[in-house]
């Protein structure tokens, strides 16, 4: 049971990444084919799935650290980018960017919890609960009436990815 809940905790974890983006494009009014929410939490399963046959191939080869520090400065880097062009958050050409992002410090999970041997039951799992968080921050970022937010829309997204890529670094 603890082990479930572990898993669990795990792929909440994971997900996490996954509310923010949607809470973005729910801002935006941005509507997502349900079709590519399903891929993108469909991916990030398969690569949780890859990597925790990597980490347990690997064993301690690779730090996950490592991983983790290049998320982080990826997302800093989408962020900045984001912040001086403001792209376009509906090109299909960021959906993939968004879910290579992702599935970035998903990898360094699932070979973390490859070396730890957890059960693969682990990526079923968070592919299920990144496709929750998805959809309840795109609901969220739609519902939001906050002027705060609603003023200061087209800069979110950069700061959001920013605060995700800082994460990334410090913790």
């Amino acid at each position: 049971m603890l082990a479930f809940v572990l898993l669990l905790l795990l792929s909440m974890l994971v997900s996490i990444d996954a509310f923010a983006i949607g809470f973005l494009f729910g801002l935006k009014r941005i509507r997502i084919p349900l079709i590519i929410i399903v891929l993108i939490a469909m991916f990030s399963s398969f690569v949780i799935f890859f990597s925790m046959g990597i980490g347990r191939f690997l064993g301690e080869l690779v730090p996950s650290s490592i991983i983790q520090t290049i998320a982080g400065i990826l997302l800093i880097g989408l962020g900045i980018y984001n912040f001086i062009y403001e792209m376009p958050l509906y090109r299909r050409s960021y959906f993939v960017m968004v879910a290579l992002l992702m599935n970035v410090d998903s990898l360094g999970y699932g070979i973390q919890a490859g070396l730890a041997e957890r059960s693969f039951w682990f990526a079923p799992i968070a592919g299920v609960i990144i496709f929750s968080a998805f959809i309840l921050g795109i609901i969220y970022g739609h519902e939001t009436k906050n002027r705060f937010i609603l003023r200061y829309i087209s800069v979110i997204p950069s700061f959001i990815f920013l605060l995700l890529g800082f994460s990334k670094l410090i913790f």
